[in-house]
């Protein structure tokens, strides 16, 4: 049989051939490095029967090396799986093939967008540039250290400038070229990590605190190239992340995986078959298969001529019996239907079914589903629940925009909080919903407290059993645990169903497999002897808590009515990074971290004992958008995300250096300093005049409360305190 001649450097390339090769089908891999050979024959060393169809070639070629390669075998197929960055080598591919009948195709990454990229871009978190050297030029303008993770083909292009360079912490593959870069740029073994992917989250996370990262680069390498999982920590380490694009390609020349190995199969049952078969006729099957440039060109909209009916529909909570008549009568309509395997089982209806409900898969089943018909098929692709309720709709409608000849449309379903709530005979129109499905389960950490703390009703949506326990465990840590209970549906509609009402201690105990819906809600029942509930604060969304909700000791605490009106004069918004300069207990965080979940507050302490009480208080209020920094001000800034708004409470004499810190991260900050010494007050009267402010506003606030005496109330003064407000402005020195 012919070989499949495949340029591999990328995981997919790599794939490609040994699944080639458990179908039997030989392939010869070319790999430009001694490395790249090492991972290609130690991917999977159990398959030994298998490894006698696949050959590698290692080393670079030119386009005449590559045109002799393909000269002297007989091949089946070309496959460029290089790395979407490696655009001289696909274009040295492209020439060697030129004028040869042989199908051609381009292995293209799924470069799906990730999932915290429109988080980091709304924070100013994300930056995109459209090369390397755009990049680079970008970083001579920062400072504190840069993780690099693009690879050492381009370290030059970063190494160049020396003050650049001191400051890189690169992480490239162990191989011997790759090490070599690195010291030809004239990095330090310090300066090295040499090792080999996928990393996690975490992996990321821990590079990123060990070497105090402050901003990281890397490729637009799709979810494959772990680009989610370095979004992911450059979000929770509050860093920028430097991205850069991928050259652009021509969509006409590019195939996703499930297409070329699907093709591939096709050409290699017709080679078995050469015989039976004319050689025009084979190589005209060939040439349908895969696309030559310089070839005419079969044009995709010919094999796509066939228009798409697609109706993405909810199935319910999953018993047919909950299923709606629409969804009935189409499903006996349909072509095909999709979704996910206990979905498309419970389907009576007689029609062909794929067991696929995620874009990546859908879509290229759908092309070749249209390749080889004529007319209208009509597609029905199913959801748990609801289609607008946490599903995977939303995105597969969006890709499927892009598939020319579909008519996509929607047909709801019973959500699992309708059906819960109707079992339970309850209603939701007042509940807060959240949900573990489909969706970052850390929110449930900040925005949990917020509906606890109001005595709100909250229905939660679970991945499984594992996400009932971590929401027992929560309303033990946020102190909740003997106010609310959990009632629970397990299986709904379905014959194992089971409805129960847990409280926290017994809900960490939770094992038992399958889908999980619930709802917390007040506790009814008696609480036993010892037990003590927390009082809930209050249900205004405005700052307004008592002194005495707050762990006190003896730190010193901006005072109710003082704090009240230094909020207000903030005008804080929605998703606002807020510095809390000198937080004592923390009053003026917690209270702003919870006006809205979106917020992050960083409380900036040096004192031993208030940052003590500060992450005591961080942990009763359960406000865990609050990070306590540890340190004087303004040093332990310089490493903060820029802030948007800014209040000091205590500056321990540095006021005029932590304002010029906050200036110079934000030069349109919004800041509210509070005074009670003379000197603070005449130095603030001082920088007014110096820095270009507007909205400038000082108030002072005299506060007397009635203090009880035998039978009498007498009013008590406490300390005047001087209130300055105001926003920076561009321009000044």
């Amino acid at each position: 049989m012919k070989s499949v001649l495949i340029y591999a450097g990328t995981t997919e390339g790599r794939t490609l051939a040994w699944k080639l090769a458990q179908e039997g089908i030989p392939s010869e891999v070319c790999v430009a490095t001694e490395y790249g050979q090492q991972v290609m024959q130690a991917i999977d060393k159990d398959k030994t029967d298998k490894k006698n169809l696949i050959k590698v070639h290692q080393g670079r070629m030119l386009p005449e090396q590559m045109r002799a390669l393909l000269e002297e075998g007989d091949y089946l197929a070309v496959v460029d799986g290089t790395h979407p960055f490696a655009t001289v080598v696909t274009e040295n591919v492209r020439k060697s093939i030129q004028g040869m009948d042989v199908p051609y195709f381009r292995l293209e990454r799924d470069l799906q967008e990730p999932q915290n990229l429109e988080k980091m871009t709304r924070r100013r978190l994300c930056h995109f540039y459209a090369s390397a050297k755009e990049c680079a030029q970008a970083l001579k303008t920062g400072d504190g250290n840069v993780l690099l993770t693009t690879g050492s083909k381009e370290l030059a292009l970063f190494c160049e400038d020396e003050t650049i360079r001191k400051r890189l912490v690169v992480r490239v593959l162990p191989g011997k070229e790759s090490m070599e870069a690195c010291w030809e740029n004239g990095l330090e073994g310090k300066q090295i990590i040499a090792m080999q992917g996928p990393f996690t989250k975490e992996m990321n996370l821990a590079t990123i605190r060990q070497y105090s990262i402050t901003s990281l680069v890397t490729k637009e390498s799709g979810k494959i190239g772990g680009l989610d999982e370095k979004l992911e920590a450059a979000l929770e380490a509050e860093i920028e992340c430097h991205v850069i694009r991928k050259p652009a390609r021509d969509a006409e020349d590019a195939y996703t995986f499930a297409e070329v190995y699907e093709a591939l199969l096709k050409l290699a049952k017709q080679d078995d078959d050469f015989e039976k078969t004319s050689p025009d006729e084979s190589r005209a099957g060939l040439r349908n298969a895969g696309k030559n440039k310089g070839q005419e060109e079969t044009g995709r909209e010919e094999r796509s001529s066939s228009r798409f009916d697609v109706v993405l529909a909810g199935i319910g909570p999953g018993a047919r019996e909950l299923q709606t008549v629409a969804l009935e009568k189409r499903l006996l309509e349909s072509d095909y239907v999709f979704g996910a395997k206990r979905m498309i089982a419970g389907v009576t209806a007689k029609v062909k079914s794929f067991p696929y409900y995620l874009d990546k898969d859908v879509i290229p089943c759908l092309k070749r589903i249209g390749r080889e018909s004529d007319g209208e098929v009509k597609v029905t692709i199913l959801f748990s629940g609801d289609t607008g309720f946490y599903s995977g709709a939303e995105k597969l409608m969006q890709a499927l925009q892009e598939l020319e000849g579909a008519k996509v449309s929607i047909l709801p379903g019973i959500s699992s909080i309708t059906a819960l709530c109707a079992k339970l005979g309850e209603n939701w129109q007042d509940a807060m919903i959240m949900s573990a499905h489909g969706t970052n389960k850390d929110a449930w950490k900040t925005e949990m407290p917020f509906g606890l703390r109001r005595g709100k009703k909250i229905f939660f949506l679970t991945s499984g059993p594992e996400d009932v326990r971590e929401v027992g465990g929560l309303l033990q840590t946020y102190g909740f645990d003997q106010d609310y209970v959990i009632r629970l549906g397990h299986q709904l509609s379905y014959e194992d169903e089971k409805v129960s009402e847990l409280t926290a201690k017994e809900a960490i105990k939770t094992e038992k497999p399958g889908l999980y819906a619930g709802i917390l809600v007040k506790r009814c029942m008696p609480m036993e002897d010892g037990e003590e509930g927390r009082k809930v604060l209050s249900d205004a969304v405005t700052p307004g808590w008592k002194d005495e909700a707050f762990l006190r000791d003896k730190v010193p605490m901006t005072k109710e009515e003082v704090r009240e009106i230094s909020i207000c004069k903030l005008g804080l918004t929605e998703n606002a990074v807020a510095y809390d300069v000198g937080s004592g207990t923390g009053s003026i965080a917690m209270e702003v971290a919870a006006l809205s979940p979106g917020i992050k507050v960083y409380a900036v302490e040096c004192e031993k004992d208030a940052i003590s009480l500060l992450k005591r208080n961080r942990e009763y209020f359960g406000a865990f958008n609050v990070q306590v920094v540890e340190g004087m001000a303004p040093e332990v800034l310089y490493d903060l995300p820029a802030p948007t708004h800014v209040f000091v409470g205590g500056s321990k004499g540095n006021l005029k250096e932590i304002l010029d810190a906050i200036r110079g991260k934000n030069p349109e900050a919004r800041v509210v300093v509070n005074a009670v010494s003379l000197e603070t007050i005449a130095k603030m009267q001082e920088l007014i005049k110096e820095y270009p402010m507007r909205d400038v506003d000082v108030t002072t606030v005299s506060v007397s409360k009635a203090k009880k005496l035998g039978e009498y109330h007498l009013m008590q003064a406490a300390n005047p305190v001087m209130i300055f407000s105001f926003t920076f402005e561009k321009g000044g020195e």
